[in-house]
């Protein structure tokens, strides 16, 4: 597969909300300009979902809009025994002010009554904090302290539909060691030593889509590790979104090859990549599956937690890993 690198600064959309280029980069190289998208009526969605695991415990931490809906939330799941808390909260037709540019330096809030999330990011930590409340919890809060190295190298790509003036721009880091604590009432829960990914995503869309999209931030040898894969969203023929990155460093790869019993998410599955670049299996413990079914808004998602296995070909030779947390996910959405 031929796929277009993006070596130098491109403005992302033209002045009829089309892309200007489809393809990848290895940094931000995409100028996201808002204000040239399309989106009327109310299409555009953008958000920041940032993932961080250690032993059996995962957070996630969200805020994003989809135009005319914002939707905000923390999540602490306990992958072997299931155990899953959130708290969340949605404001119709408000839009929070989004960062438009990922590697610079920001700060993203959310506040409404007991309710208050902030992402700020400097060249050399990115912060995440939540202090709230609600009927079901008295007292939650969340402190995420990850080391920011701007040299790692990252996946980012600017993805066509058959729509012209749809798109999608979408930037994930997949390696930060981060410290911090989790609390949901009595549970509290210390990150220090955790690792995890930021997925930052913005475009215009079809209401109806669906995708598939795995994830690993770990390590190999005390070496930083992370592997990005997905499928199925948007038109790839200009690149993929499957990479996987060793010591700071993204190594792109094509199309893979995927088997699985189809009728069942638990099942082994395997993934092979032509070129012989990366083989490994993945093994799945837990569903974290999710729907939300709201007005206009029909989500369905598993998102399924396990351990990967495998090796890599890089700069330094072959590498192979063993028993490594990570997710693969499967979301067929309209919103």
């Amino acid at each position: 597969m031929d796929q277009r690198e993006i070596t130098k600064k491109t403005i992302l959309l033209n002045n009829r909300g089309e892309l200007n280029e489809a393809g990848y980069a290895k940094t931000m190289r995409f100028v996201y300009n808002r204000d040239q998208a399309r989106s009327f009526p109310l299409r555009l969605k953008e958000w920041n979902f940032y993932q961080f695991s250690k032993g059996d415990h995962v957070v996630q931490m969200t805020i994003g809009h989809i135009s005319y809906v914002c939707s905000v939330a923390a999540t602490l799941l306990n992958i072997k025994t299931g155990e899953r808390h959130q708290i969340g909260a949605t404001r119709w037709f408000h839009v929070p002010k989004m960062d438009l540019n990922p590697e610079a330096i920001s700060y993203v809030e959310f506040a409404d009554k007991d309710f208050h999330m902030t992402f700020e990011a400097s060249n050399k930590e990115r912060i995440l904090s939540f202090k709230g409340k609600n009927k079901k919890y008295h007292n939650v809060d969340i402190l995420i302290a990850a080391k920011n190295d701007p040299t790692n190298e990252k996946m980012v790509i600017a993805t066509p539909f058959k729509n012209k003036k749809q798109f999608y721009l979408n930037y994930k880091e997949n390696y930060y060691e981060a410290k911090g604590h989790v609390i949901f009432d009595d549970i509290n829960i210390d990150f220090d030593g955790a690792t995890g990914l930021l997925d930052w995503g913005r475009g215009v869309w079809p209401y109806k889509h669906e995708w598939y999209w795995g994830s690993v931030s770990s390590r190999i040898d005390d070496v930083p590790f992370g592997l990005n894969i997905g499928w199925g969203f948007g038109d790839l023929s200009k690149a993929t979104e499957n990479t996987f990155f060793y010591n700071g460093k993204a190594y792109k790869l094509g199309v893979q090859e995927v088997k699985r019993d189809l009728d069942d998410y638990m099942s082994l599955w395997h993934i092979k990549d032509p070129e012989g670049k990366i083989e490994f299996t993945f093994t799945p413990i837990y569903d974290n599956y999710t729907e939300n079914k709201m007005v206009i808004i029909d989500t369905h998602c598993h998102q399924i937690y396990g351990h990967f296995a495998g090796g890599v070909c890089t700069n330094d030779g072959r590498k192979k890993f063993d028993n490594v947390l990570g997710f693969v996910e499967h979301a067929v959405n309209r919103w």
